[in-house]
This record gives C-alpha cells, structure tokens and sequence, in this order.
C-alpha cells in the first residue's frame, strides 16, 4: 500500500514521501509494538508455569489475561522482564 502511494507520487510528479506520509509510516511501526492478543506477549503460559511452579489450569490464564489487559491499558511494557516482574505481584 505504500509503494502504491509512493508510486502515485512520483509518478505524478511530486516527491516521494511528504511530512503525511512519514507520520503514517510512525503510526504504522507504533500500531505494530502493541499486541492484538496474548498469543503476541513476550512470555507465554510455559514461562508462568515455570517461573511460578505451577501447574497448567485456569490461574495460568487468569494471569496472562491481566498482563495483556495491562500491556492494552498502557499500564505494563510488553518486555519480558516486566512482564514476568508484574507476573510475581499477580500470582
């Protein structure tokens, strides 16, 4: 979609990019960094297990439900250390 853009401005003359375009281009990297669903946090339910020493069950998910509701929020970076931090307070 932004070759096509890009295209379309080069071929009509213009420059490549425009101050529009290379704030798109940011928005896009920052809409990348945040997860769309828990699959896409830094640790999974094996790291919970393991760090918590339990085993598998409903605590293991109601965990990983708050770290990405918090990574959502804003509240939590999606990182692995803070993560599994915060994982030690929820448990």
């Amino acid at each position: 979609m932004l070759d096509l853009r890009t295209g379309d401005r080069v071929g009509s003359g213009s420059t490549a990019t425009s101050w529009r375009l290379d704030l798109f281009k940011k928005r896009l990297v920052e809409v990348q960094k945040k997860p769309f669903s828990i699959s896409d946090l830094k640790i999974d339910g094996k790291d919970i297990m393991k760090e918590l020493k339990i085993k598998p069950g409903p605590q293991v998910g109601k965990i990983l439900n708050e770290l990405f509701e918090e990574v959502v929020e804003g509240k939590l970076k999606n990182e692995k250390k803070a993560l599994l931090e915060r994982m030690i307070n929820l448990k």
